[in-house]
């Protein structure tokens, strides 16, 4: 929660829509911990690039340590979209590679904004969620207020 504190502090970003707290298990790799999973919607004037290294910076003053494969992490905090934006580097992918394919990824993107589109696939939201064959278990457990 300090995170979304945070970014909501940070001059020039303004939260729009947080969505409910989710709590999923692990996918991708093996481990006994589960997740607490939530996407916020954010307008600000930050380019893609600042918005990337700010992140990061929440992420290592959370204690995250890049390592290269998928384990357990204390924060976790992917920038999924950028308006329309279609970016590919070996740093930054937008939209997130995976964001279609990621029950608790689009779980928490559906409630805040189901008719939303993917910028290359063309699809809402809600269809591309309907279309998920990942039976990973996403289960609510906290609504959030925010943005009144």
């Amino acid at each position: 929660m300090w995170a979304i504190k945070a970014l909501g502090e940070k001059a020039g970003f303004f939260l729009r829509r947080v969505s409910s707290i989710y709590l999923t298990e692990p996918v991708g790799f093996s481990s006994d911990k589960w997740f607490y999973n939530l996407v916020i919607e954010i307008e600000t004037s930050f380019s893609p690039w600042e918005v990337f290294l700010i992140l990061q910076a929440l992420e290592k003053k959370a204690g995250r340590e890049r390592r290269g494969e998928i384990s357990d992490r204390t924060l976790d905090l992917d920038l999924l979209l950028y308006e329309d934006l279609v970016l590919k580097t070996n740093l930054l992918t937008i939209p997130h590679p995976r964001l279609h394919q990621r029950r608790f990824v689009m779980v928490p993107l559906v409630e805040i904004n189901p008719l939303g589109r993917h910028p290359l696939i063309g699809q809402q939201f809600k269809t591309l969620l309907a279309q998920i064959t990942d039976n990973s278990q996403v289960k609510r457990v906290a609504r959030l207020k925010c943005c009144a």
